[in-house]
């Protein structure tokens, strides 16, 4: 009686910890728990690969430190345990050298005779396996029960409880940055965004009066300012836009231009949009408009060893050519600055890239210094 008494309080500890976020420690102490109850001196619980060919993940329990190195590596989820893999159904087996199925223990694994494996189901699906070995001896005389089977299949469903609390707990932390950043995106835009815009409108007004008055010197600092407030603006709402696309699937072009341009070794590059680049600029353009940013970013980068680099792509640009809609691609760095024919050289691939959809591209010096790459594009509704 106090046996069965031990083993139902070691099997109510386990259940309590199932409430622990740390779901590696309670896989574990579920392992200890089960190798203690059904006296297995080894346990393991393998988590089935997204395929279900194999496994990508694998707690243990019972191997020290030197056990494990001289292993080299976990297993793969072939032989017995593919066969759990393949038919997750509770497996008792006295013997595991003299198994059809088993492939044999590698170098230096302890040895491994009885076995006892029950699959991990998590919501109605099987999220791996639970594996118990080497029993021992003067327990059962060395062999697995069917009420092994049932300690082991109880333990399974607690793991699989953890696992799917763990997850949930992941999934809400997910939605509460999603919110936080979008909370972020509506401050900066309702607040930041329109007290900057009505100084610059403020300082606009003061900047006409000083023209009646005729201060050209203060006038043109003003200016200077009020240029600067709408940078910092779109600055902001470039900002906007990555809250509230980060950490959702994929990405759009702007997504993109962002990640690469955080790619970008050893300069500030800050990047800028106009119109809904997202929507008119997709698929095989999306790439040509990306693969320009990228050449260009890397050739100020290469060549001119420009510290800050600027990329605007603009959605709503006019075709020079046919009047139509374009997209247009501009990079301006605060480089040592090309020369021409190296310049062009260098970005022929996208002069080429360019011209097959009716484009064109220049590259040219900035006042001041530096270069200014512009390229463009129409735009087209399939966006080929």
């Amino acid at each position: 009686m106090a046996a069965v008494e031990a083993r139902l309080r070691r099997l109510l500890d386990a259940v309590v910890r199932v409430s622990d976020l740390d779901v590696d420690a309670v896989l574990h102490d579920l392992l200890e728990a089960a190798t203690d109850l059904v006296g297995a001196r080894y346990g393991a619980l393998g988590v089935i690969s997204p395929d279900g060919r194999g496994l990508s993940r694998f707690v243990h329990t019972g191997m020290d430190p030197a056990q494990v190195a001289a292993v080299g590596h976990l297993p793969e989820g072939r032989g017995v345990l593919g066969r759990l893999i393949d038919d997750p159904r509770p497996l008792r087996i006295t013997d595991l050298t003299r198994d059809a199925s088993a492939v044999g223990l590698p170098p230096g694994h302890p040895p491994m005779r009885s076995f006892l494996g029950v699959p991990v189901v998590v919501r109605e699906q099987v999220f791996g396996n639970l594996y118990l070995t080497e029993k021992r001896p003067d327990r059962d005389g060395g062999r697995f029960t069917a009420e092994d089977e049932e300690v082991a299949q109880a333990l399974a469903a607690v793991a699989g409880t953890a696992v799917a609390n763990a997850a949930l707990h992941a999934d809400a932390q997910r939605m509460a940055v999603l919110e936080d950043r979008d909370r972020i995106a509506h401050d900066l835009h309702d607040h930041v965004v329109q007290r900057l815009f009505a100084a610059g409108l403020s300082l606009q007004a003061a900047t006409a009066h000083l023209d009646e008055a005729r201060d050209p010197v203060l006038s043109g600092r003003l200016s200077g300012v009020v240029a600067q407030l709408d940078e910092v603006v779109r600055d902001i709402r470039t900002t906007i836009f990555g809250l509230q696309v980060a950490g959702g699937p994929g990405g759009g072009l702007r997504r993109r231009l962002l990640d690469l341009a955080e790619e970008l070794p050893g300069t500030s590059t800050t990047v800028r949009t106009s119109g809904a680049v997202d929507v008119l600029v997709t698929g095989a353009l999306a790439t040509d408009v990306l693969a320009v940013v990228r050449e260009a970013c890397s050739n100020a980068v290469r060549h001119g060893q420009a510290p800050h680099l600027l990329v605007t792509v603009d959605a709503t640009a006019e075709d020079p050519v046919s009047g139509g809609d374009a997209v247009v691609v501009q990079v301006d760095d605060d480089g040592a600055g090309v020369e021409p024919g190296t310049a062009r050289s260098g970005l022929v691939g996208l002069q080429q890239r360019a011209t097959r959809r009716g484009g064109s591209m220049d590259v040219r010096p900035r006042r001041g210094g530096g270069t200014r790459l512009l390229w463009w594009a129409p735009l087209t509704t399939s966006s080929t």
